[in-house]
């Protein structure tokens, strides 16, 4: 079983609201403010070793593949030189791990690889080909079975995602004009969230050094939200079932300005980021993950001091379940894995009411999704993958204390590639077939997810 097991893996425990949210609360300071300002995490910048990131990268692959060969014994782990020379001239095949390690375990190990570049001194799309790199590297040389499809672009397309909101979220914990207690907290805390950006301060000796700051230097936080909170909730199947009681925690975070006065905005200026872990219950630990970043942006305000912003953003969103009864169906298996698109965020505001309005909309192509599946059960696969496309919208009118949201969601996932007969989709495979080399994105068809919410 192909287990993406990490002992250095952290989870990163922030994140942003469902709904995008782009209420910008922060105003910028004036023109006349004295002082500087500088970011607690403003650190000398590296010298880029690409070396050391690409060893890095493939130390991530070796350790993985031992943990997996050594703790597991997990078969796919018993690389040869034989199997190297297979994987080379086999043709890439969509495979059946189960849907946290496809969908979630892949876009977070791809986020270490590209985590090894960026804390290496590569900016964003520099560090991108090291998630590529890595990527590769696994599928054809760190395990037996035939490289994957699915893999390729989970891998590296969510590890960008991943890595660089754990870099940038990482870095706001860091201070090195601080020292004792709260030196060693802040360095165990980005090292949780970014083990790769842990590990390179480690070797600098980043880690215990001092820098006093700037006199004239006062620390700003880049970004307008933070939500944390934990709440009960229930469950109810298709036929009915109802959860017993669930506990979730949920962190949440709006990072940066959306509208900060910029003619372009650089990758991840602003990006929001949501999780949901269940603290209580039978349902998975991680039930929601939410990611949507900017890569590019340009803004504008009309005569009626209304600000728009036009740009290109990526989108990730995992949603999870367990049956809420033994044997029961599956409530709901959802992801946006790899998905760009436009987006057009805006402002509006409204005088005689005293608040302002603001909502965005976004359009995007889904170039790897997967949804739970009525009738694909192979070996450790009960969900179809393929591609297919987004739509998302969201108002919200704030006025100083409070704020009202609508926002809905639209997914569309088309498998096109199904395996054999139909009576083979709902019995399973024939004994004699190797669950290995099936290469199926499902059963075919397509699904079509809703979700309307208020906030």
């Amino acid at each position: 079983m192909k287990r993406f097991i990490l002992g250095l893996i952290g989870f990163f425990a922030v994140g942003a609201t469902a709904a995008a949210q782009v209420a910008d609360t922060a105003k910028p300071a004036p023109a006349s403010h004295a002082l500087r300002t500088i970011a607690p995490f403003e650190l000398p910048t590296s010298v880029r070793r690409p070396w050391r990131a690409a060893a890095q990268a493939t130390s991530i692959n070796i350790g993985i593949n031992l943990f997996d060969r050594w703790a597991l014994d997990a078969y796919y782990a018993r690389v040869t030189g034989a199997s190297i020379r297979k994987n080379l001239k086999h043709q890439f095949l969509w495979d059946n791990d189960n849907f946290s390690t496809n969908l979630f375990w892949h876009p977070y190990t791809g986020g270490l690889y590209f985590n090894a570049a960026r804390a290496n001194g590569h900016s964003f799309w520099q560090a991108v080909p090291f998630a590529v790199g890595g990527s590769y590297m696994w599928e054809v040389f760190c395990e037996t079975q035939p490289p994957s499809i699915n893999d390729i672009i989970a891998t590296p397309v969510g590890g960008i995602a991943f890595g660089e909101i754990t870099h940038r979220v990482s870095h706001l914990f860091l201070d090195d004009s601080h020292r004792g207690w709260s030196r060693f907290g802040r360095e165990m805390l980005a090292g949780i969230i970014s083990p790769m950006d842990f590990f390179n301060r480690l070797l600098n000796g980043d880690v215990g050094r001092y820098r006093p700051r700037p006199g004239d230097a006062t620390p700003t936080i880049p970004f307008s939200q933070i939500n944390l909170s934990v709440a009960t909730r229930f469950i109810v199947d298709v036929d009915k079932n109802r959860s017993g009681l669930n506990m979730a925690f949920s962190a949440g975070i709006v990072y940066g300005e959306v509208f900060a006065d910029k003619d372009t905005h650089i990758p991840y200026d602003f990006f929001t980021a949501k999780v949901d872990a269940t603290i209580i219950g039978n349902q998975p630990f991680l039930s929601n993950a939410s990611i949507v970043g900017m890569l590019w942006g340009r803004e504008w305000e009309t005569p009626s001091e209304q600000t728009w912003l036009a740009g290109i953003f990526q989108h990730y969103d995992y949603y999870h379940a367990r049956p809420v009864v033994s044997g029961g169906a599956i409530p709901y298996e959802f992801a946006e894995t790899a998905s760009f698109g436009g987006g057009m965020l805006f402002r509006i505001p409204i005088k005689n009411r005293r608040a302002t309005l603001f909502g965005h909309v976004f359009m995007n192509g889904i170039l790897l999704g997967a949804s739970e599946s009525d009738y694909y059960f192979v070996d450790r696969r009960n969900y179809n993958m393929g591609n297919g496309y987004s739509m998302k919208f969201a108002v919200a009118v704030a006025k100083k204390r409070w704020s009202v949201e609508w926002n809905a969601k639209l997914y569309q996932i088309f498998t096109s590639r199904g395996y054999g007969s139909a009576d083979i989709e709902i019995n399973g495979l024939p004994d004699n077939a190797d669950a290995d080399y099936v290469n199926a994105q499902g059963n075919k068809g397509h699904t079509l997810l809703g979700i309307v919410g208020i906030e």
